[in-house]
């Protein structure tokens, strides 16, 4: 979704404006510029500050832009291999100061006995010298710009161009005034025309805040727009479930539900009871019971007699839900699961008793979409991990709804200005509070040299009868990177227990293989896991309760957060020991942190802060806004009141 840029003045072609040839417009259109609209948001890279300042103020070597009269003819001298140097004296703010440009004879003209000039260069106070880099031509207004032009123009003559737009168009669009008024704002206008025409410093300051708040107000209110898209409104869609059955369901639960579960599964309840269709995200942190809350919703569409579909990434997660679901509601939900390994037989089977209506609740990944899997009446879908689908195949599993009611799920801690911006169109159910009887999982940091020390750890967990997994960053060995790769790591742990205590586990096995080898780890046959990042999502063992990542400073906090709730899964204490020599201080910080903050959604804030919002989830996001100025990470509380002012508007 892009920022509105296109709706401020006329969509002209840049043809229309004066000096705009077809040979200045093919250049401009080399690089994305195909519109006056895109010449006005083609916004200078960086600023020069050319304004006067007083000699008598500049510290020696200071760079300075100066005025003053020139006091003696220049002298041009010549040396071996062409060079030169030009020499003139001037009076500079009450001093006599030598100026001496290299290389430039052509100044020579420029310098006549008696004129004005402004120049900029280095000042030797104690020599009272000025070593000139350029004379300045520029008008008042003391800042040069520069605009990223691929070379195919001077900023200069760019800057030229958008006075022209300025002289020709008006703006069709600002923002509203009691918004302005509120945050002290400039008009759109003045702010466009100061950020490429500044007089000082503070134009361009004011400038930028304006530009900031109207990218963040008007991306606000597009998601707006889309939430009310999403949001159908039908009588048709009330599902008046039998909330006596669901009551009597969730008092069989063999556990409590946590406070945060119990306001998550009444939100969602309230949704499906509604006459608008429900577009909800249930956020929470790993391992906090997500899967339960799902489940009770699941089970309200049951009382009414329709259907849910859960639709998950990979085939492992799908393998983890369907056990999880099975063995909590499997005598309530009749539960089927569909993925890629389904046999053709099983698929048909399937197929037949969801059109009929048999199956209450299917779990599966990208076959849900398939166009021979049709529903009776499809009530509610489940996504998880939502942001691993593309647009397109949301939408077609939407398409086959009776009732269009969403939930997305993910076990992502998701900062908050990311959750308003990507997000922004949903209702989101957060989950902070962890189930009763877990226990924080220990994190330490050890050095390379420590690793026979690690291996006695795992040997301990072991000889407990406890399960471990171990984490490397790659699956061959790699020329350019020096990081430990899980065949190495493998090899490790095969010679100091012996092969059948350690399974292996990556992402270049087949499928088959694969679940093979969780299966026995799962099973408890082999106690020791060694992996890739294949098991950051969609593997359950509370008999895990130890962990080992190698290289951990190639991660982010976020993957190495989603690698240690595999662990802590049970009442029992869990540790995560991350194994890292790192060089840089800001890999050495991520370290740390890990091992003083257990909280995902507090990692999360300082992911961003760290990373940025590029790709913040590990793919691209296709409802991540790319803006001119504003940056989320900085402008987070811009973002939260730019919110407000969109959502006062619309109501």
């Amino acid at each position: 979704m892009a920022v509105m840029y296109e709706a401020i003045i006329p969509a002209k072609p840049i043809e229309t404006l004066k000096g705009v040839g077809p040979k200045v417009a093919e250049k401009l259109k080399s690089i994305g510029i195909d519109n006056v609209n895109d010449i006005i948001f083609h916004l200078p890279d960086s600023y020069e500050n050319l304004s006067v300042m007083n000699l008598a103020e500049a510290e020696n070597n200071d760079k300075v832009t100066v005025s003053g009269t020139v006091r003696t003819a220049p002298a041009l001298a010549y040396f071996r291999g062409g060079k030169n140097r030009l020499t003139v004296f001037m009076e500079i703010d009450g001093m006599h100061v030598k100026v001496i440009f290299f290389n430039q004879p052509y100044l020579k003209d420029k310098l006549p006995v008696g004129s004005t000039v402004r120049l900029s260069g280095k000042f030797h106070r104690h020599k009272l010298e000025i070593n000139g880099q350029r004379l300045i031509y520029e008008s008042a207004g003391g800042f040069r710009l520069k605009y990223a032009m691929g070379r195919v123009m001077h900023s200069k003559t760019f800057n030229k161009i958008v006075a022209e737009v300025f002289n020709t168009y008006s703006f069709n669009y600002d923002l509203p005034e009691a918004v302005r008024h509120k945050y002290k704002l400039l008009s759109l206008r003045e702010a466009v025309r100061l950020i490429h025409f500044p007089a000082s410093q503070h134009d361009i300051n004011e400038a930028r805040r304006t530009i900031k708040f109207y990218e963040l107000y008007t991306f606000q209110l597009q998601l707006l727009e889309r939430r009310n898209k999403e949001r159908v409104r039908n009588e048709r869609y009330v599902i008046d479930y039998d909330a006596a059955r669901l009551k009597s369901f969730i008092s069989t639960l063999p556990f409590e539900l946590t406070d945060d579960q119990k306001k998550s599964a009444n939100e969602i309840c309230r949704d499906l009871k509604q006459n608008v269709s429900m577009h909800r995200l249930l956020q929470g942190d790993v391992g906090s019971g997500k899967t339960i809350v799902a489940g009770i919703a699941a089970f309200s569409v049951k009382t009414i007699g329709e259907q849910t579909a859960l639709m998950v990434p990979t085939e492992v997660l799908a393998n983890q839900h369907y056990q999880s679901f099975t063995e909590t509601f499997g005598g309530l939900l009749n539960i089927r699961k569909l993925t890629g390994n389904t046999t053709k037989k099983q698929k048909l089977e399937i197929a037949a008793s969801l059109a009929n209506g048999e199956i209450d609740l299917i779990i599966g990944t990208h076959a849900l979409i398939e166009a021979d899997v049709l529903f009776d009446k499809l009530s509610l879908i489940i996504t998880d991990e939502q942001h691993r689908f593309g647009v397109g195949h949301r939408r077609k599993l939407n398409d086959k709804a009776y009732r269009k009611n969403v939930l997305y799920m993910t076990a992502t801690p998701i900062p908050r200005t990311l959750s308003i911006t990507t997000f922004g169109d949903m209702d989101v159910s957060i989950i902070r509070e962890m189930p009763k009887g877990r226990k924080p999982v220990l994190t330490y940091w050890k050095k390379e040299d420590e690793v026979n020390e690690v291996l006695g750890q795992v040997a301990d967990e072991v000889q407990q009868g406890r399960s471990s997994y171990i984490v490397a960053p790659l699956i061959e060995e790699s020329e350019t990177l020096d990081l430990k790769n899980v065949q190495e790591i493998h090899g490790m742990f095969i010679d100091y227990f012996g092969e059948e205590k350690v399974e292996l586990v990556h992402g270049r096995m087949k499928p088959s293989e694969k679940e093979a080898g969780m299966g026995r780890f799962e099973r408890l046959e082999k106690p020791i896991l060694v992996s890739t990042t294949v098991i950051e999502v969609g593997i359950n063992v509370p008999n895990a309760t130890f962990m080992v990542i190698f290289n951990a400073e190639r991660f982010g906090l976020s993957t190495l957060h989603q690698l240690r709730g595999r662990v802590g899964r049970s009442g029992l204490q869990s540790t995560c020991i991350l194994v890292s020599d790192p060089k840089t201080d800001n890999a050495k910080q991520r370290i740390d942190i890990m091992t003083k903050v257990t909280d995902g959604f507090e990692l999360s804030e300082q992911d961003l802060e760290m990373r940025g919002p590029g790709d913040y989830f590990g793919v691209r996001q296709s409802g991540l806004p790319q803006f001119k100025l504003a940056d989320l990470s900085e402008d987070y509380r811009m973002l939260e009141h730019a919110r407000m002012s969109a959502f006062e508007l619309s109501n």
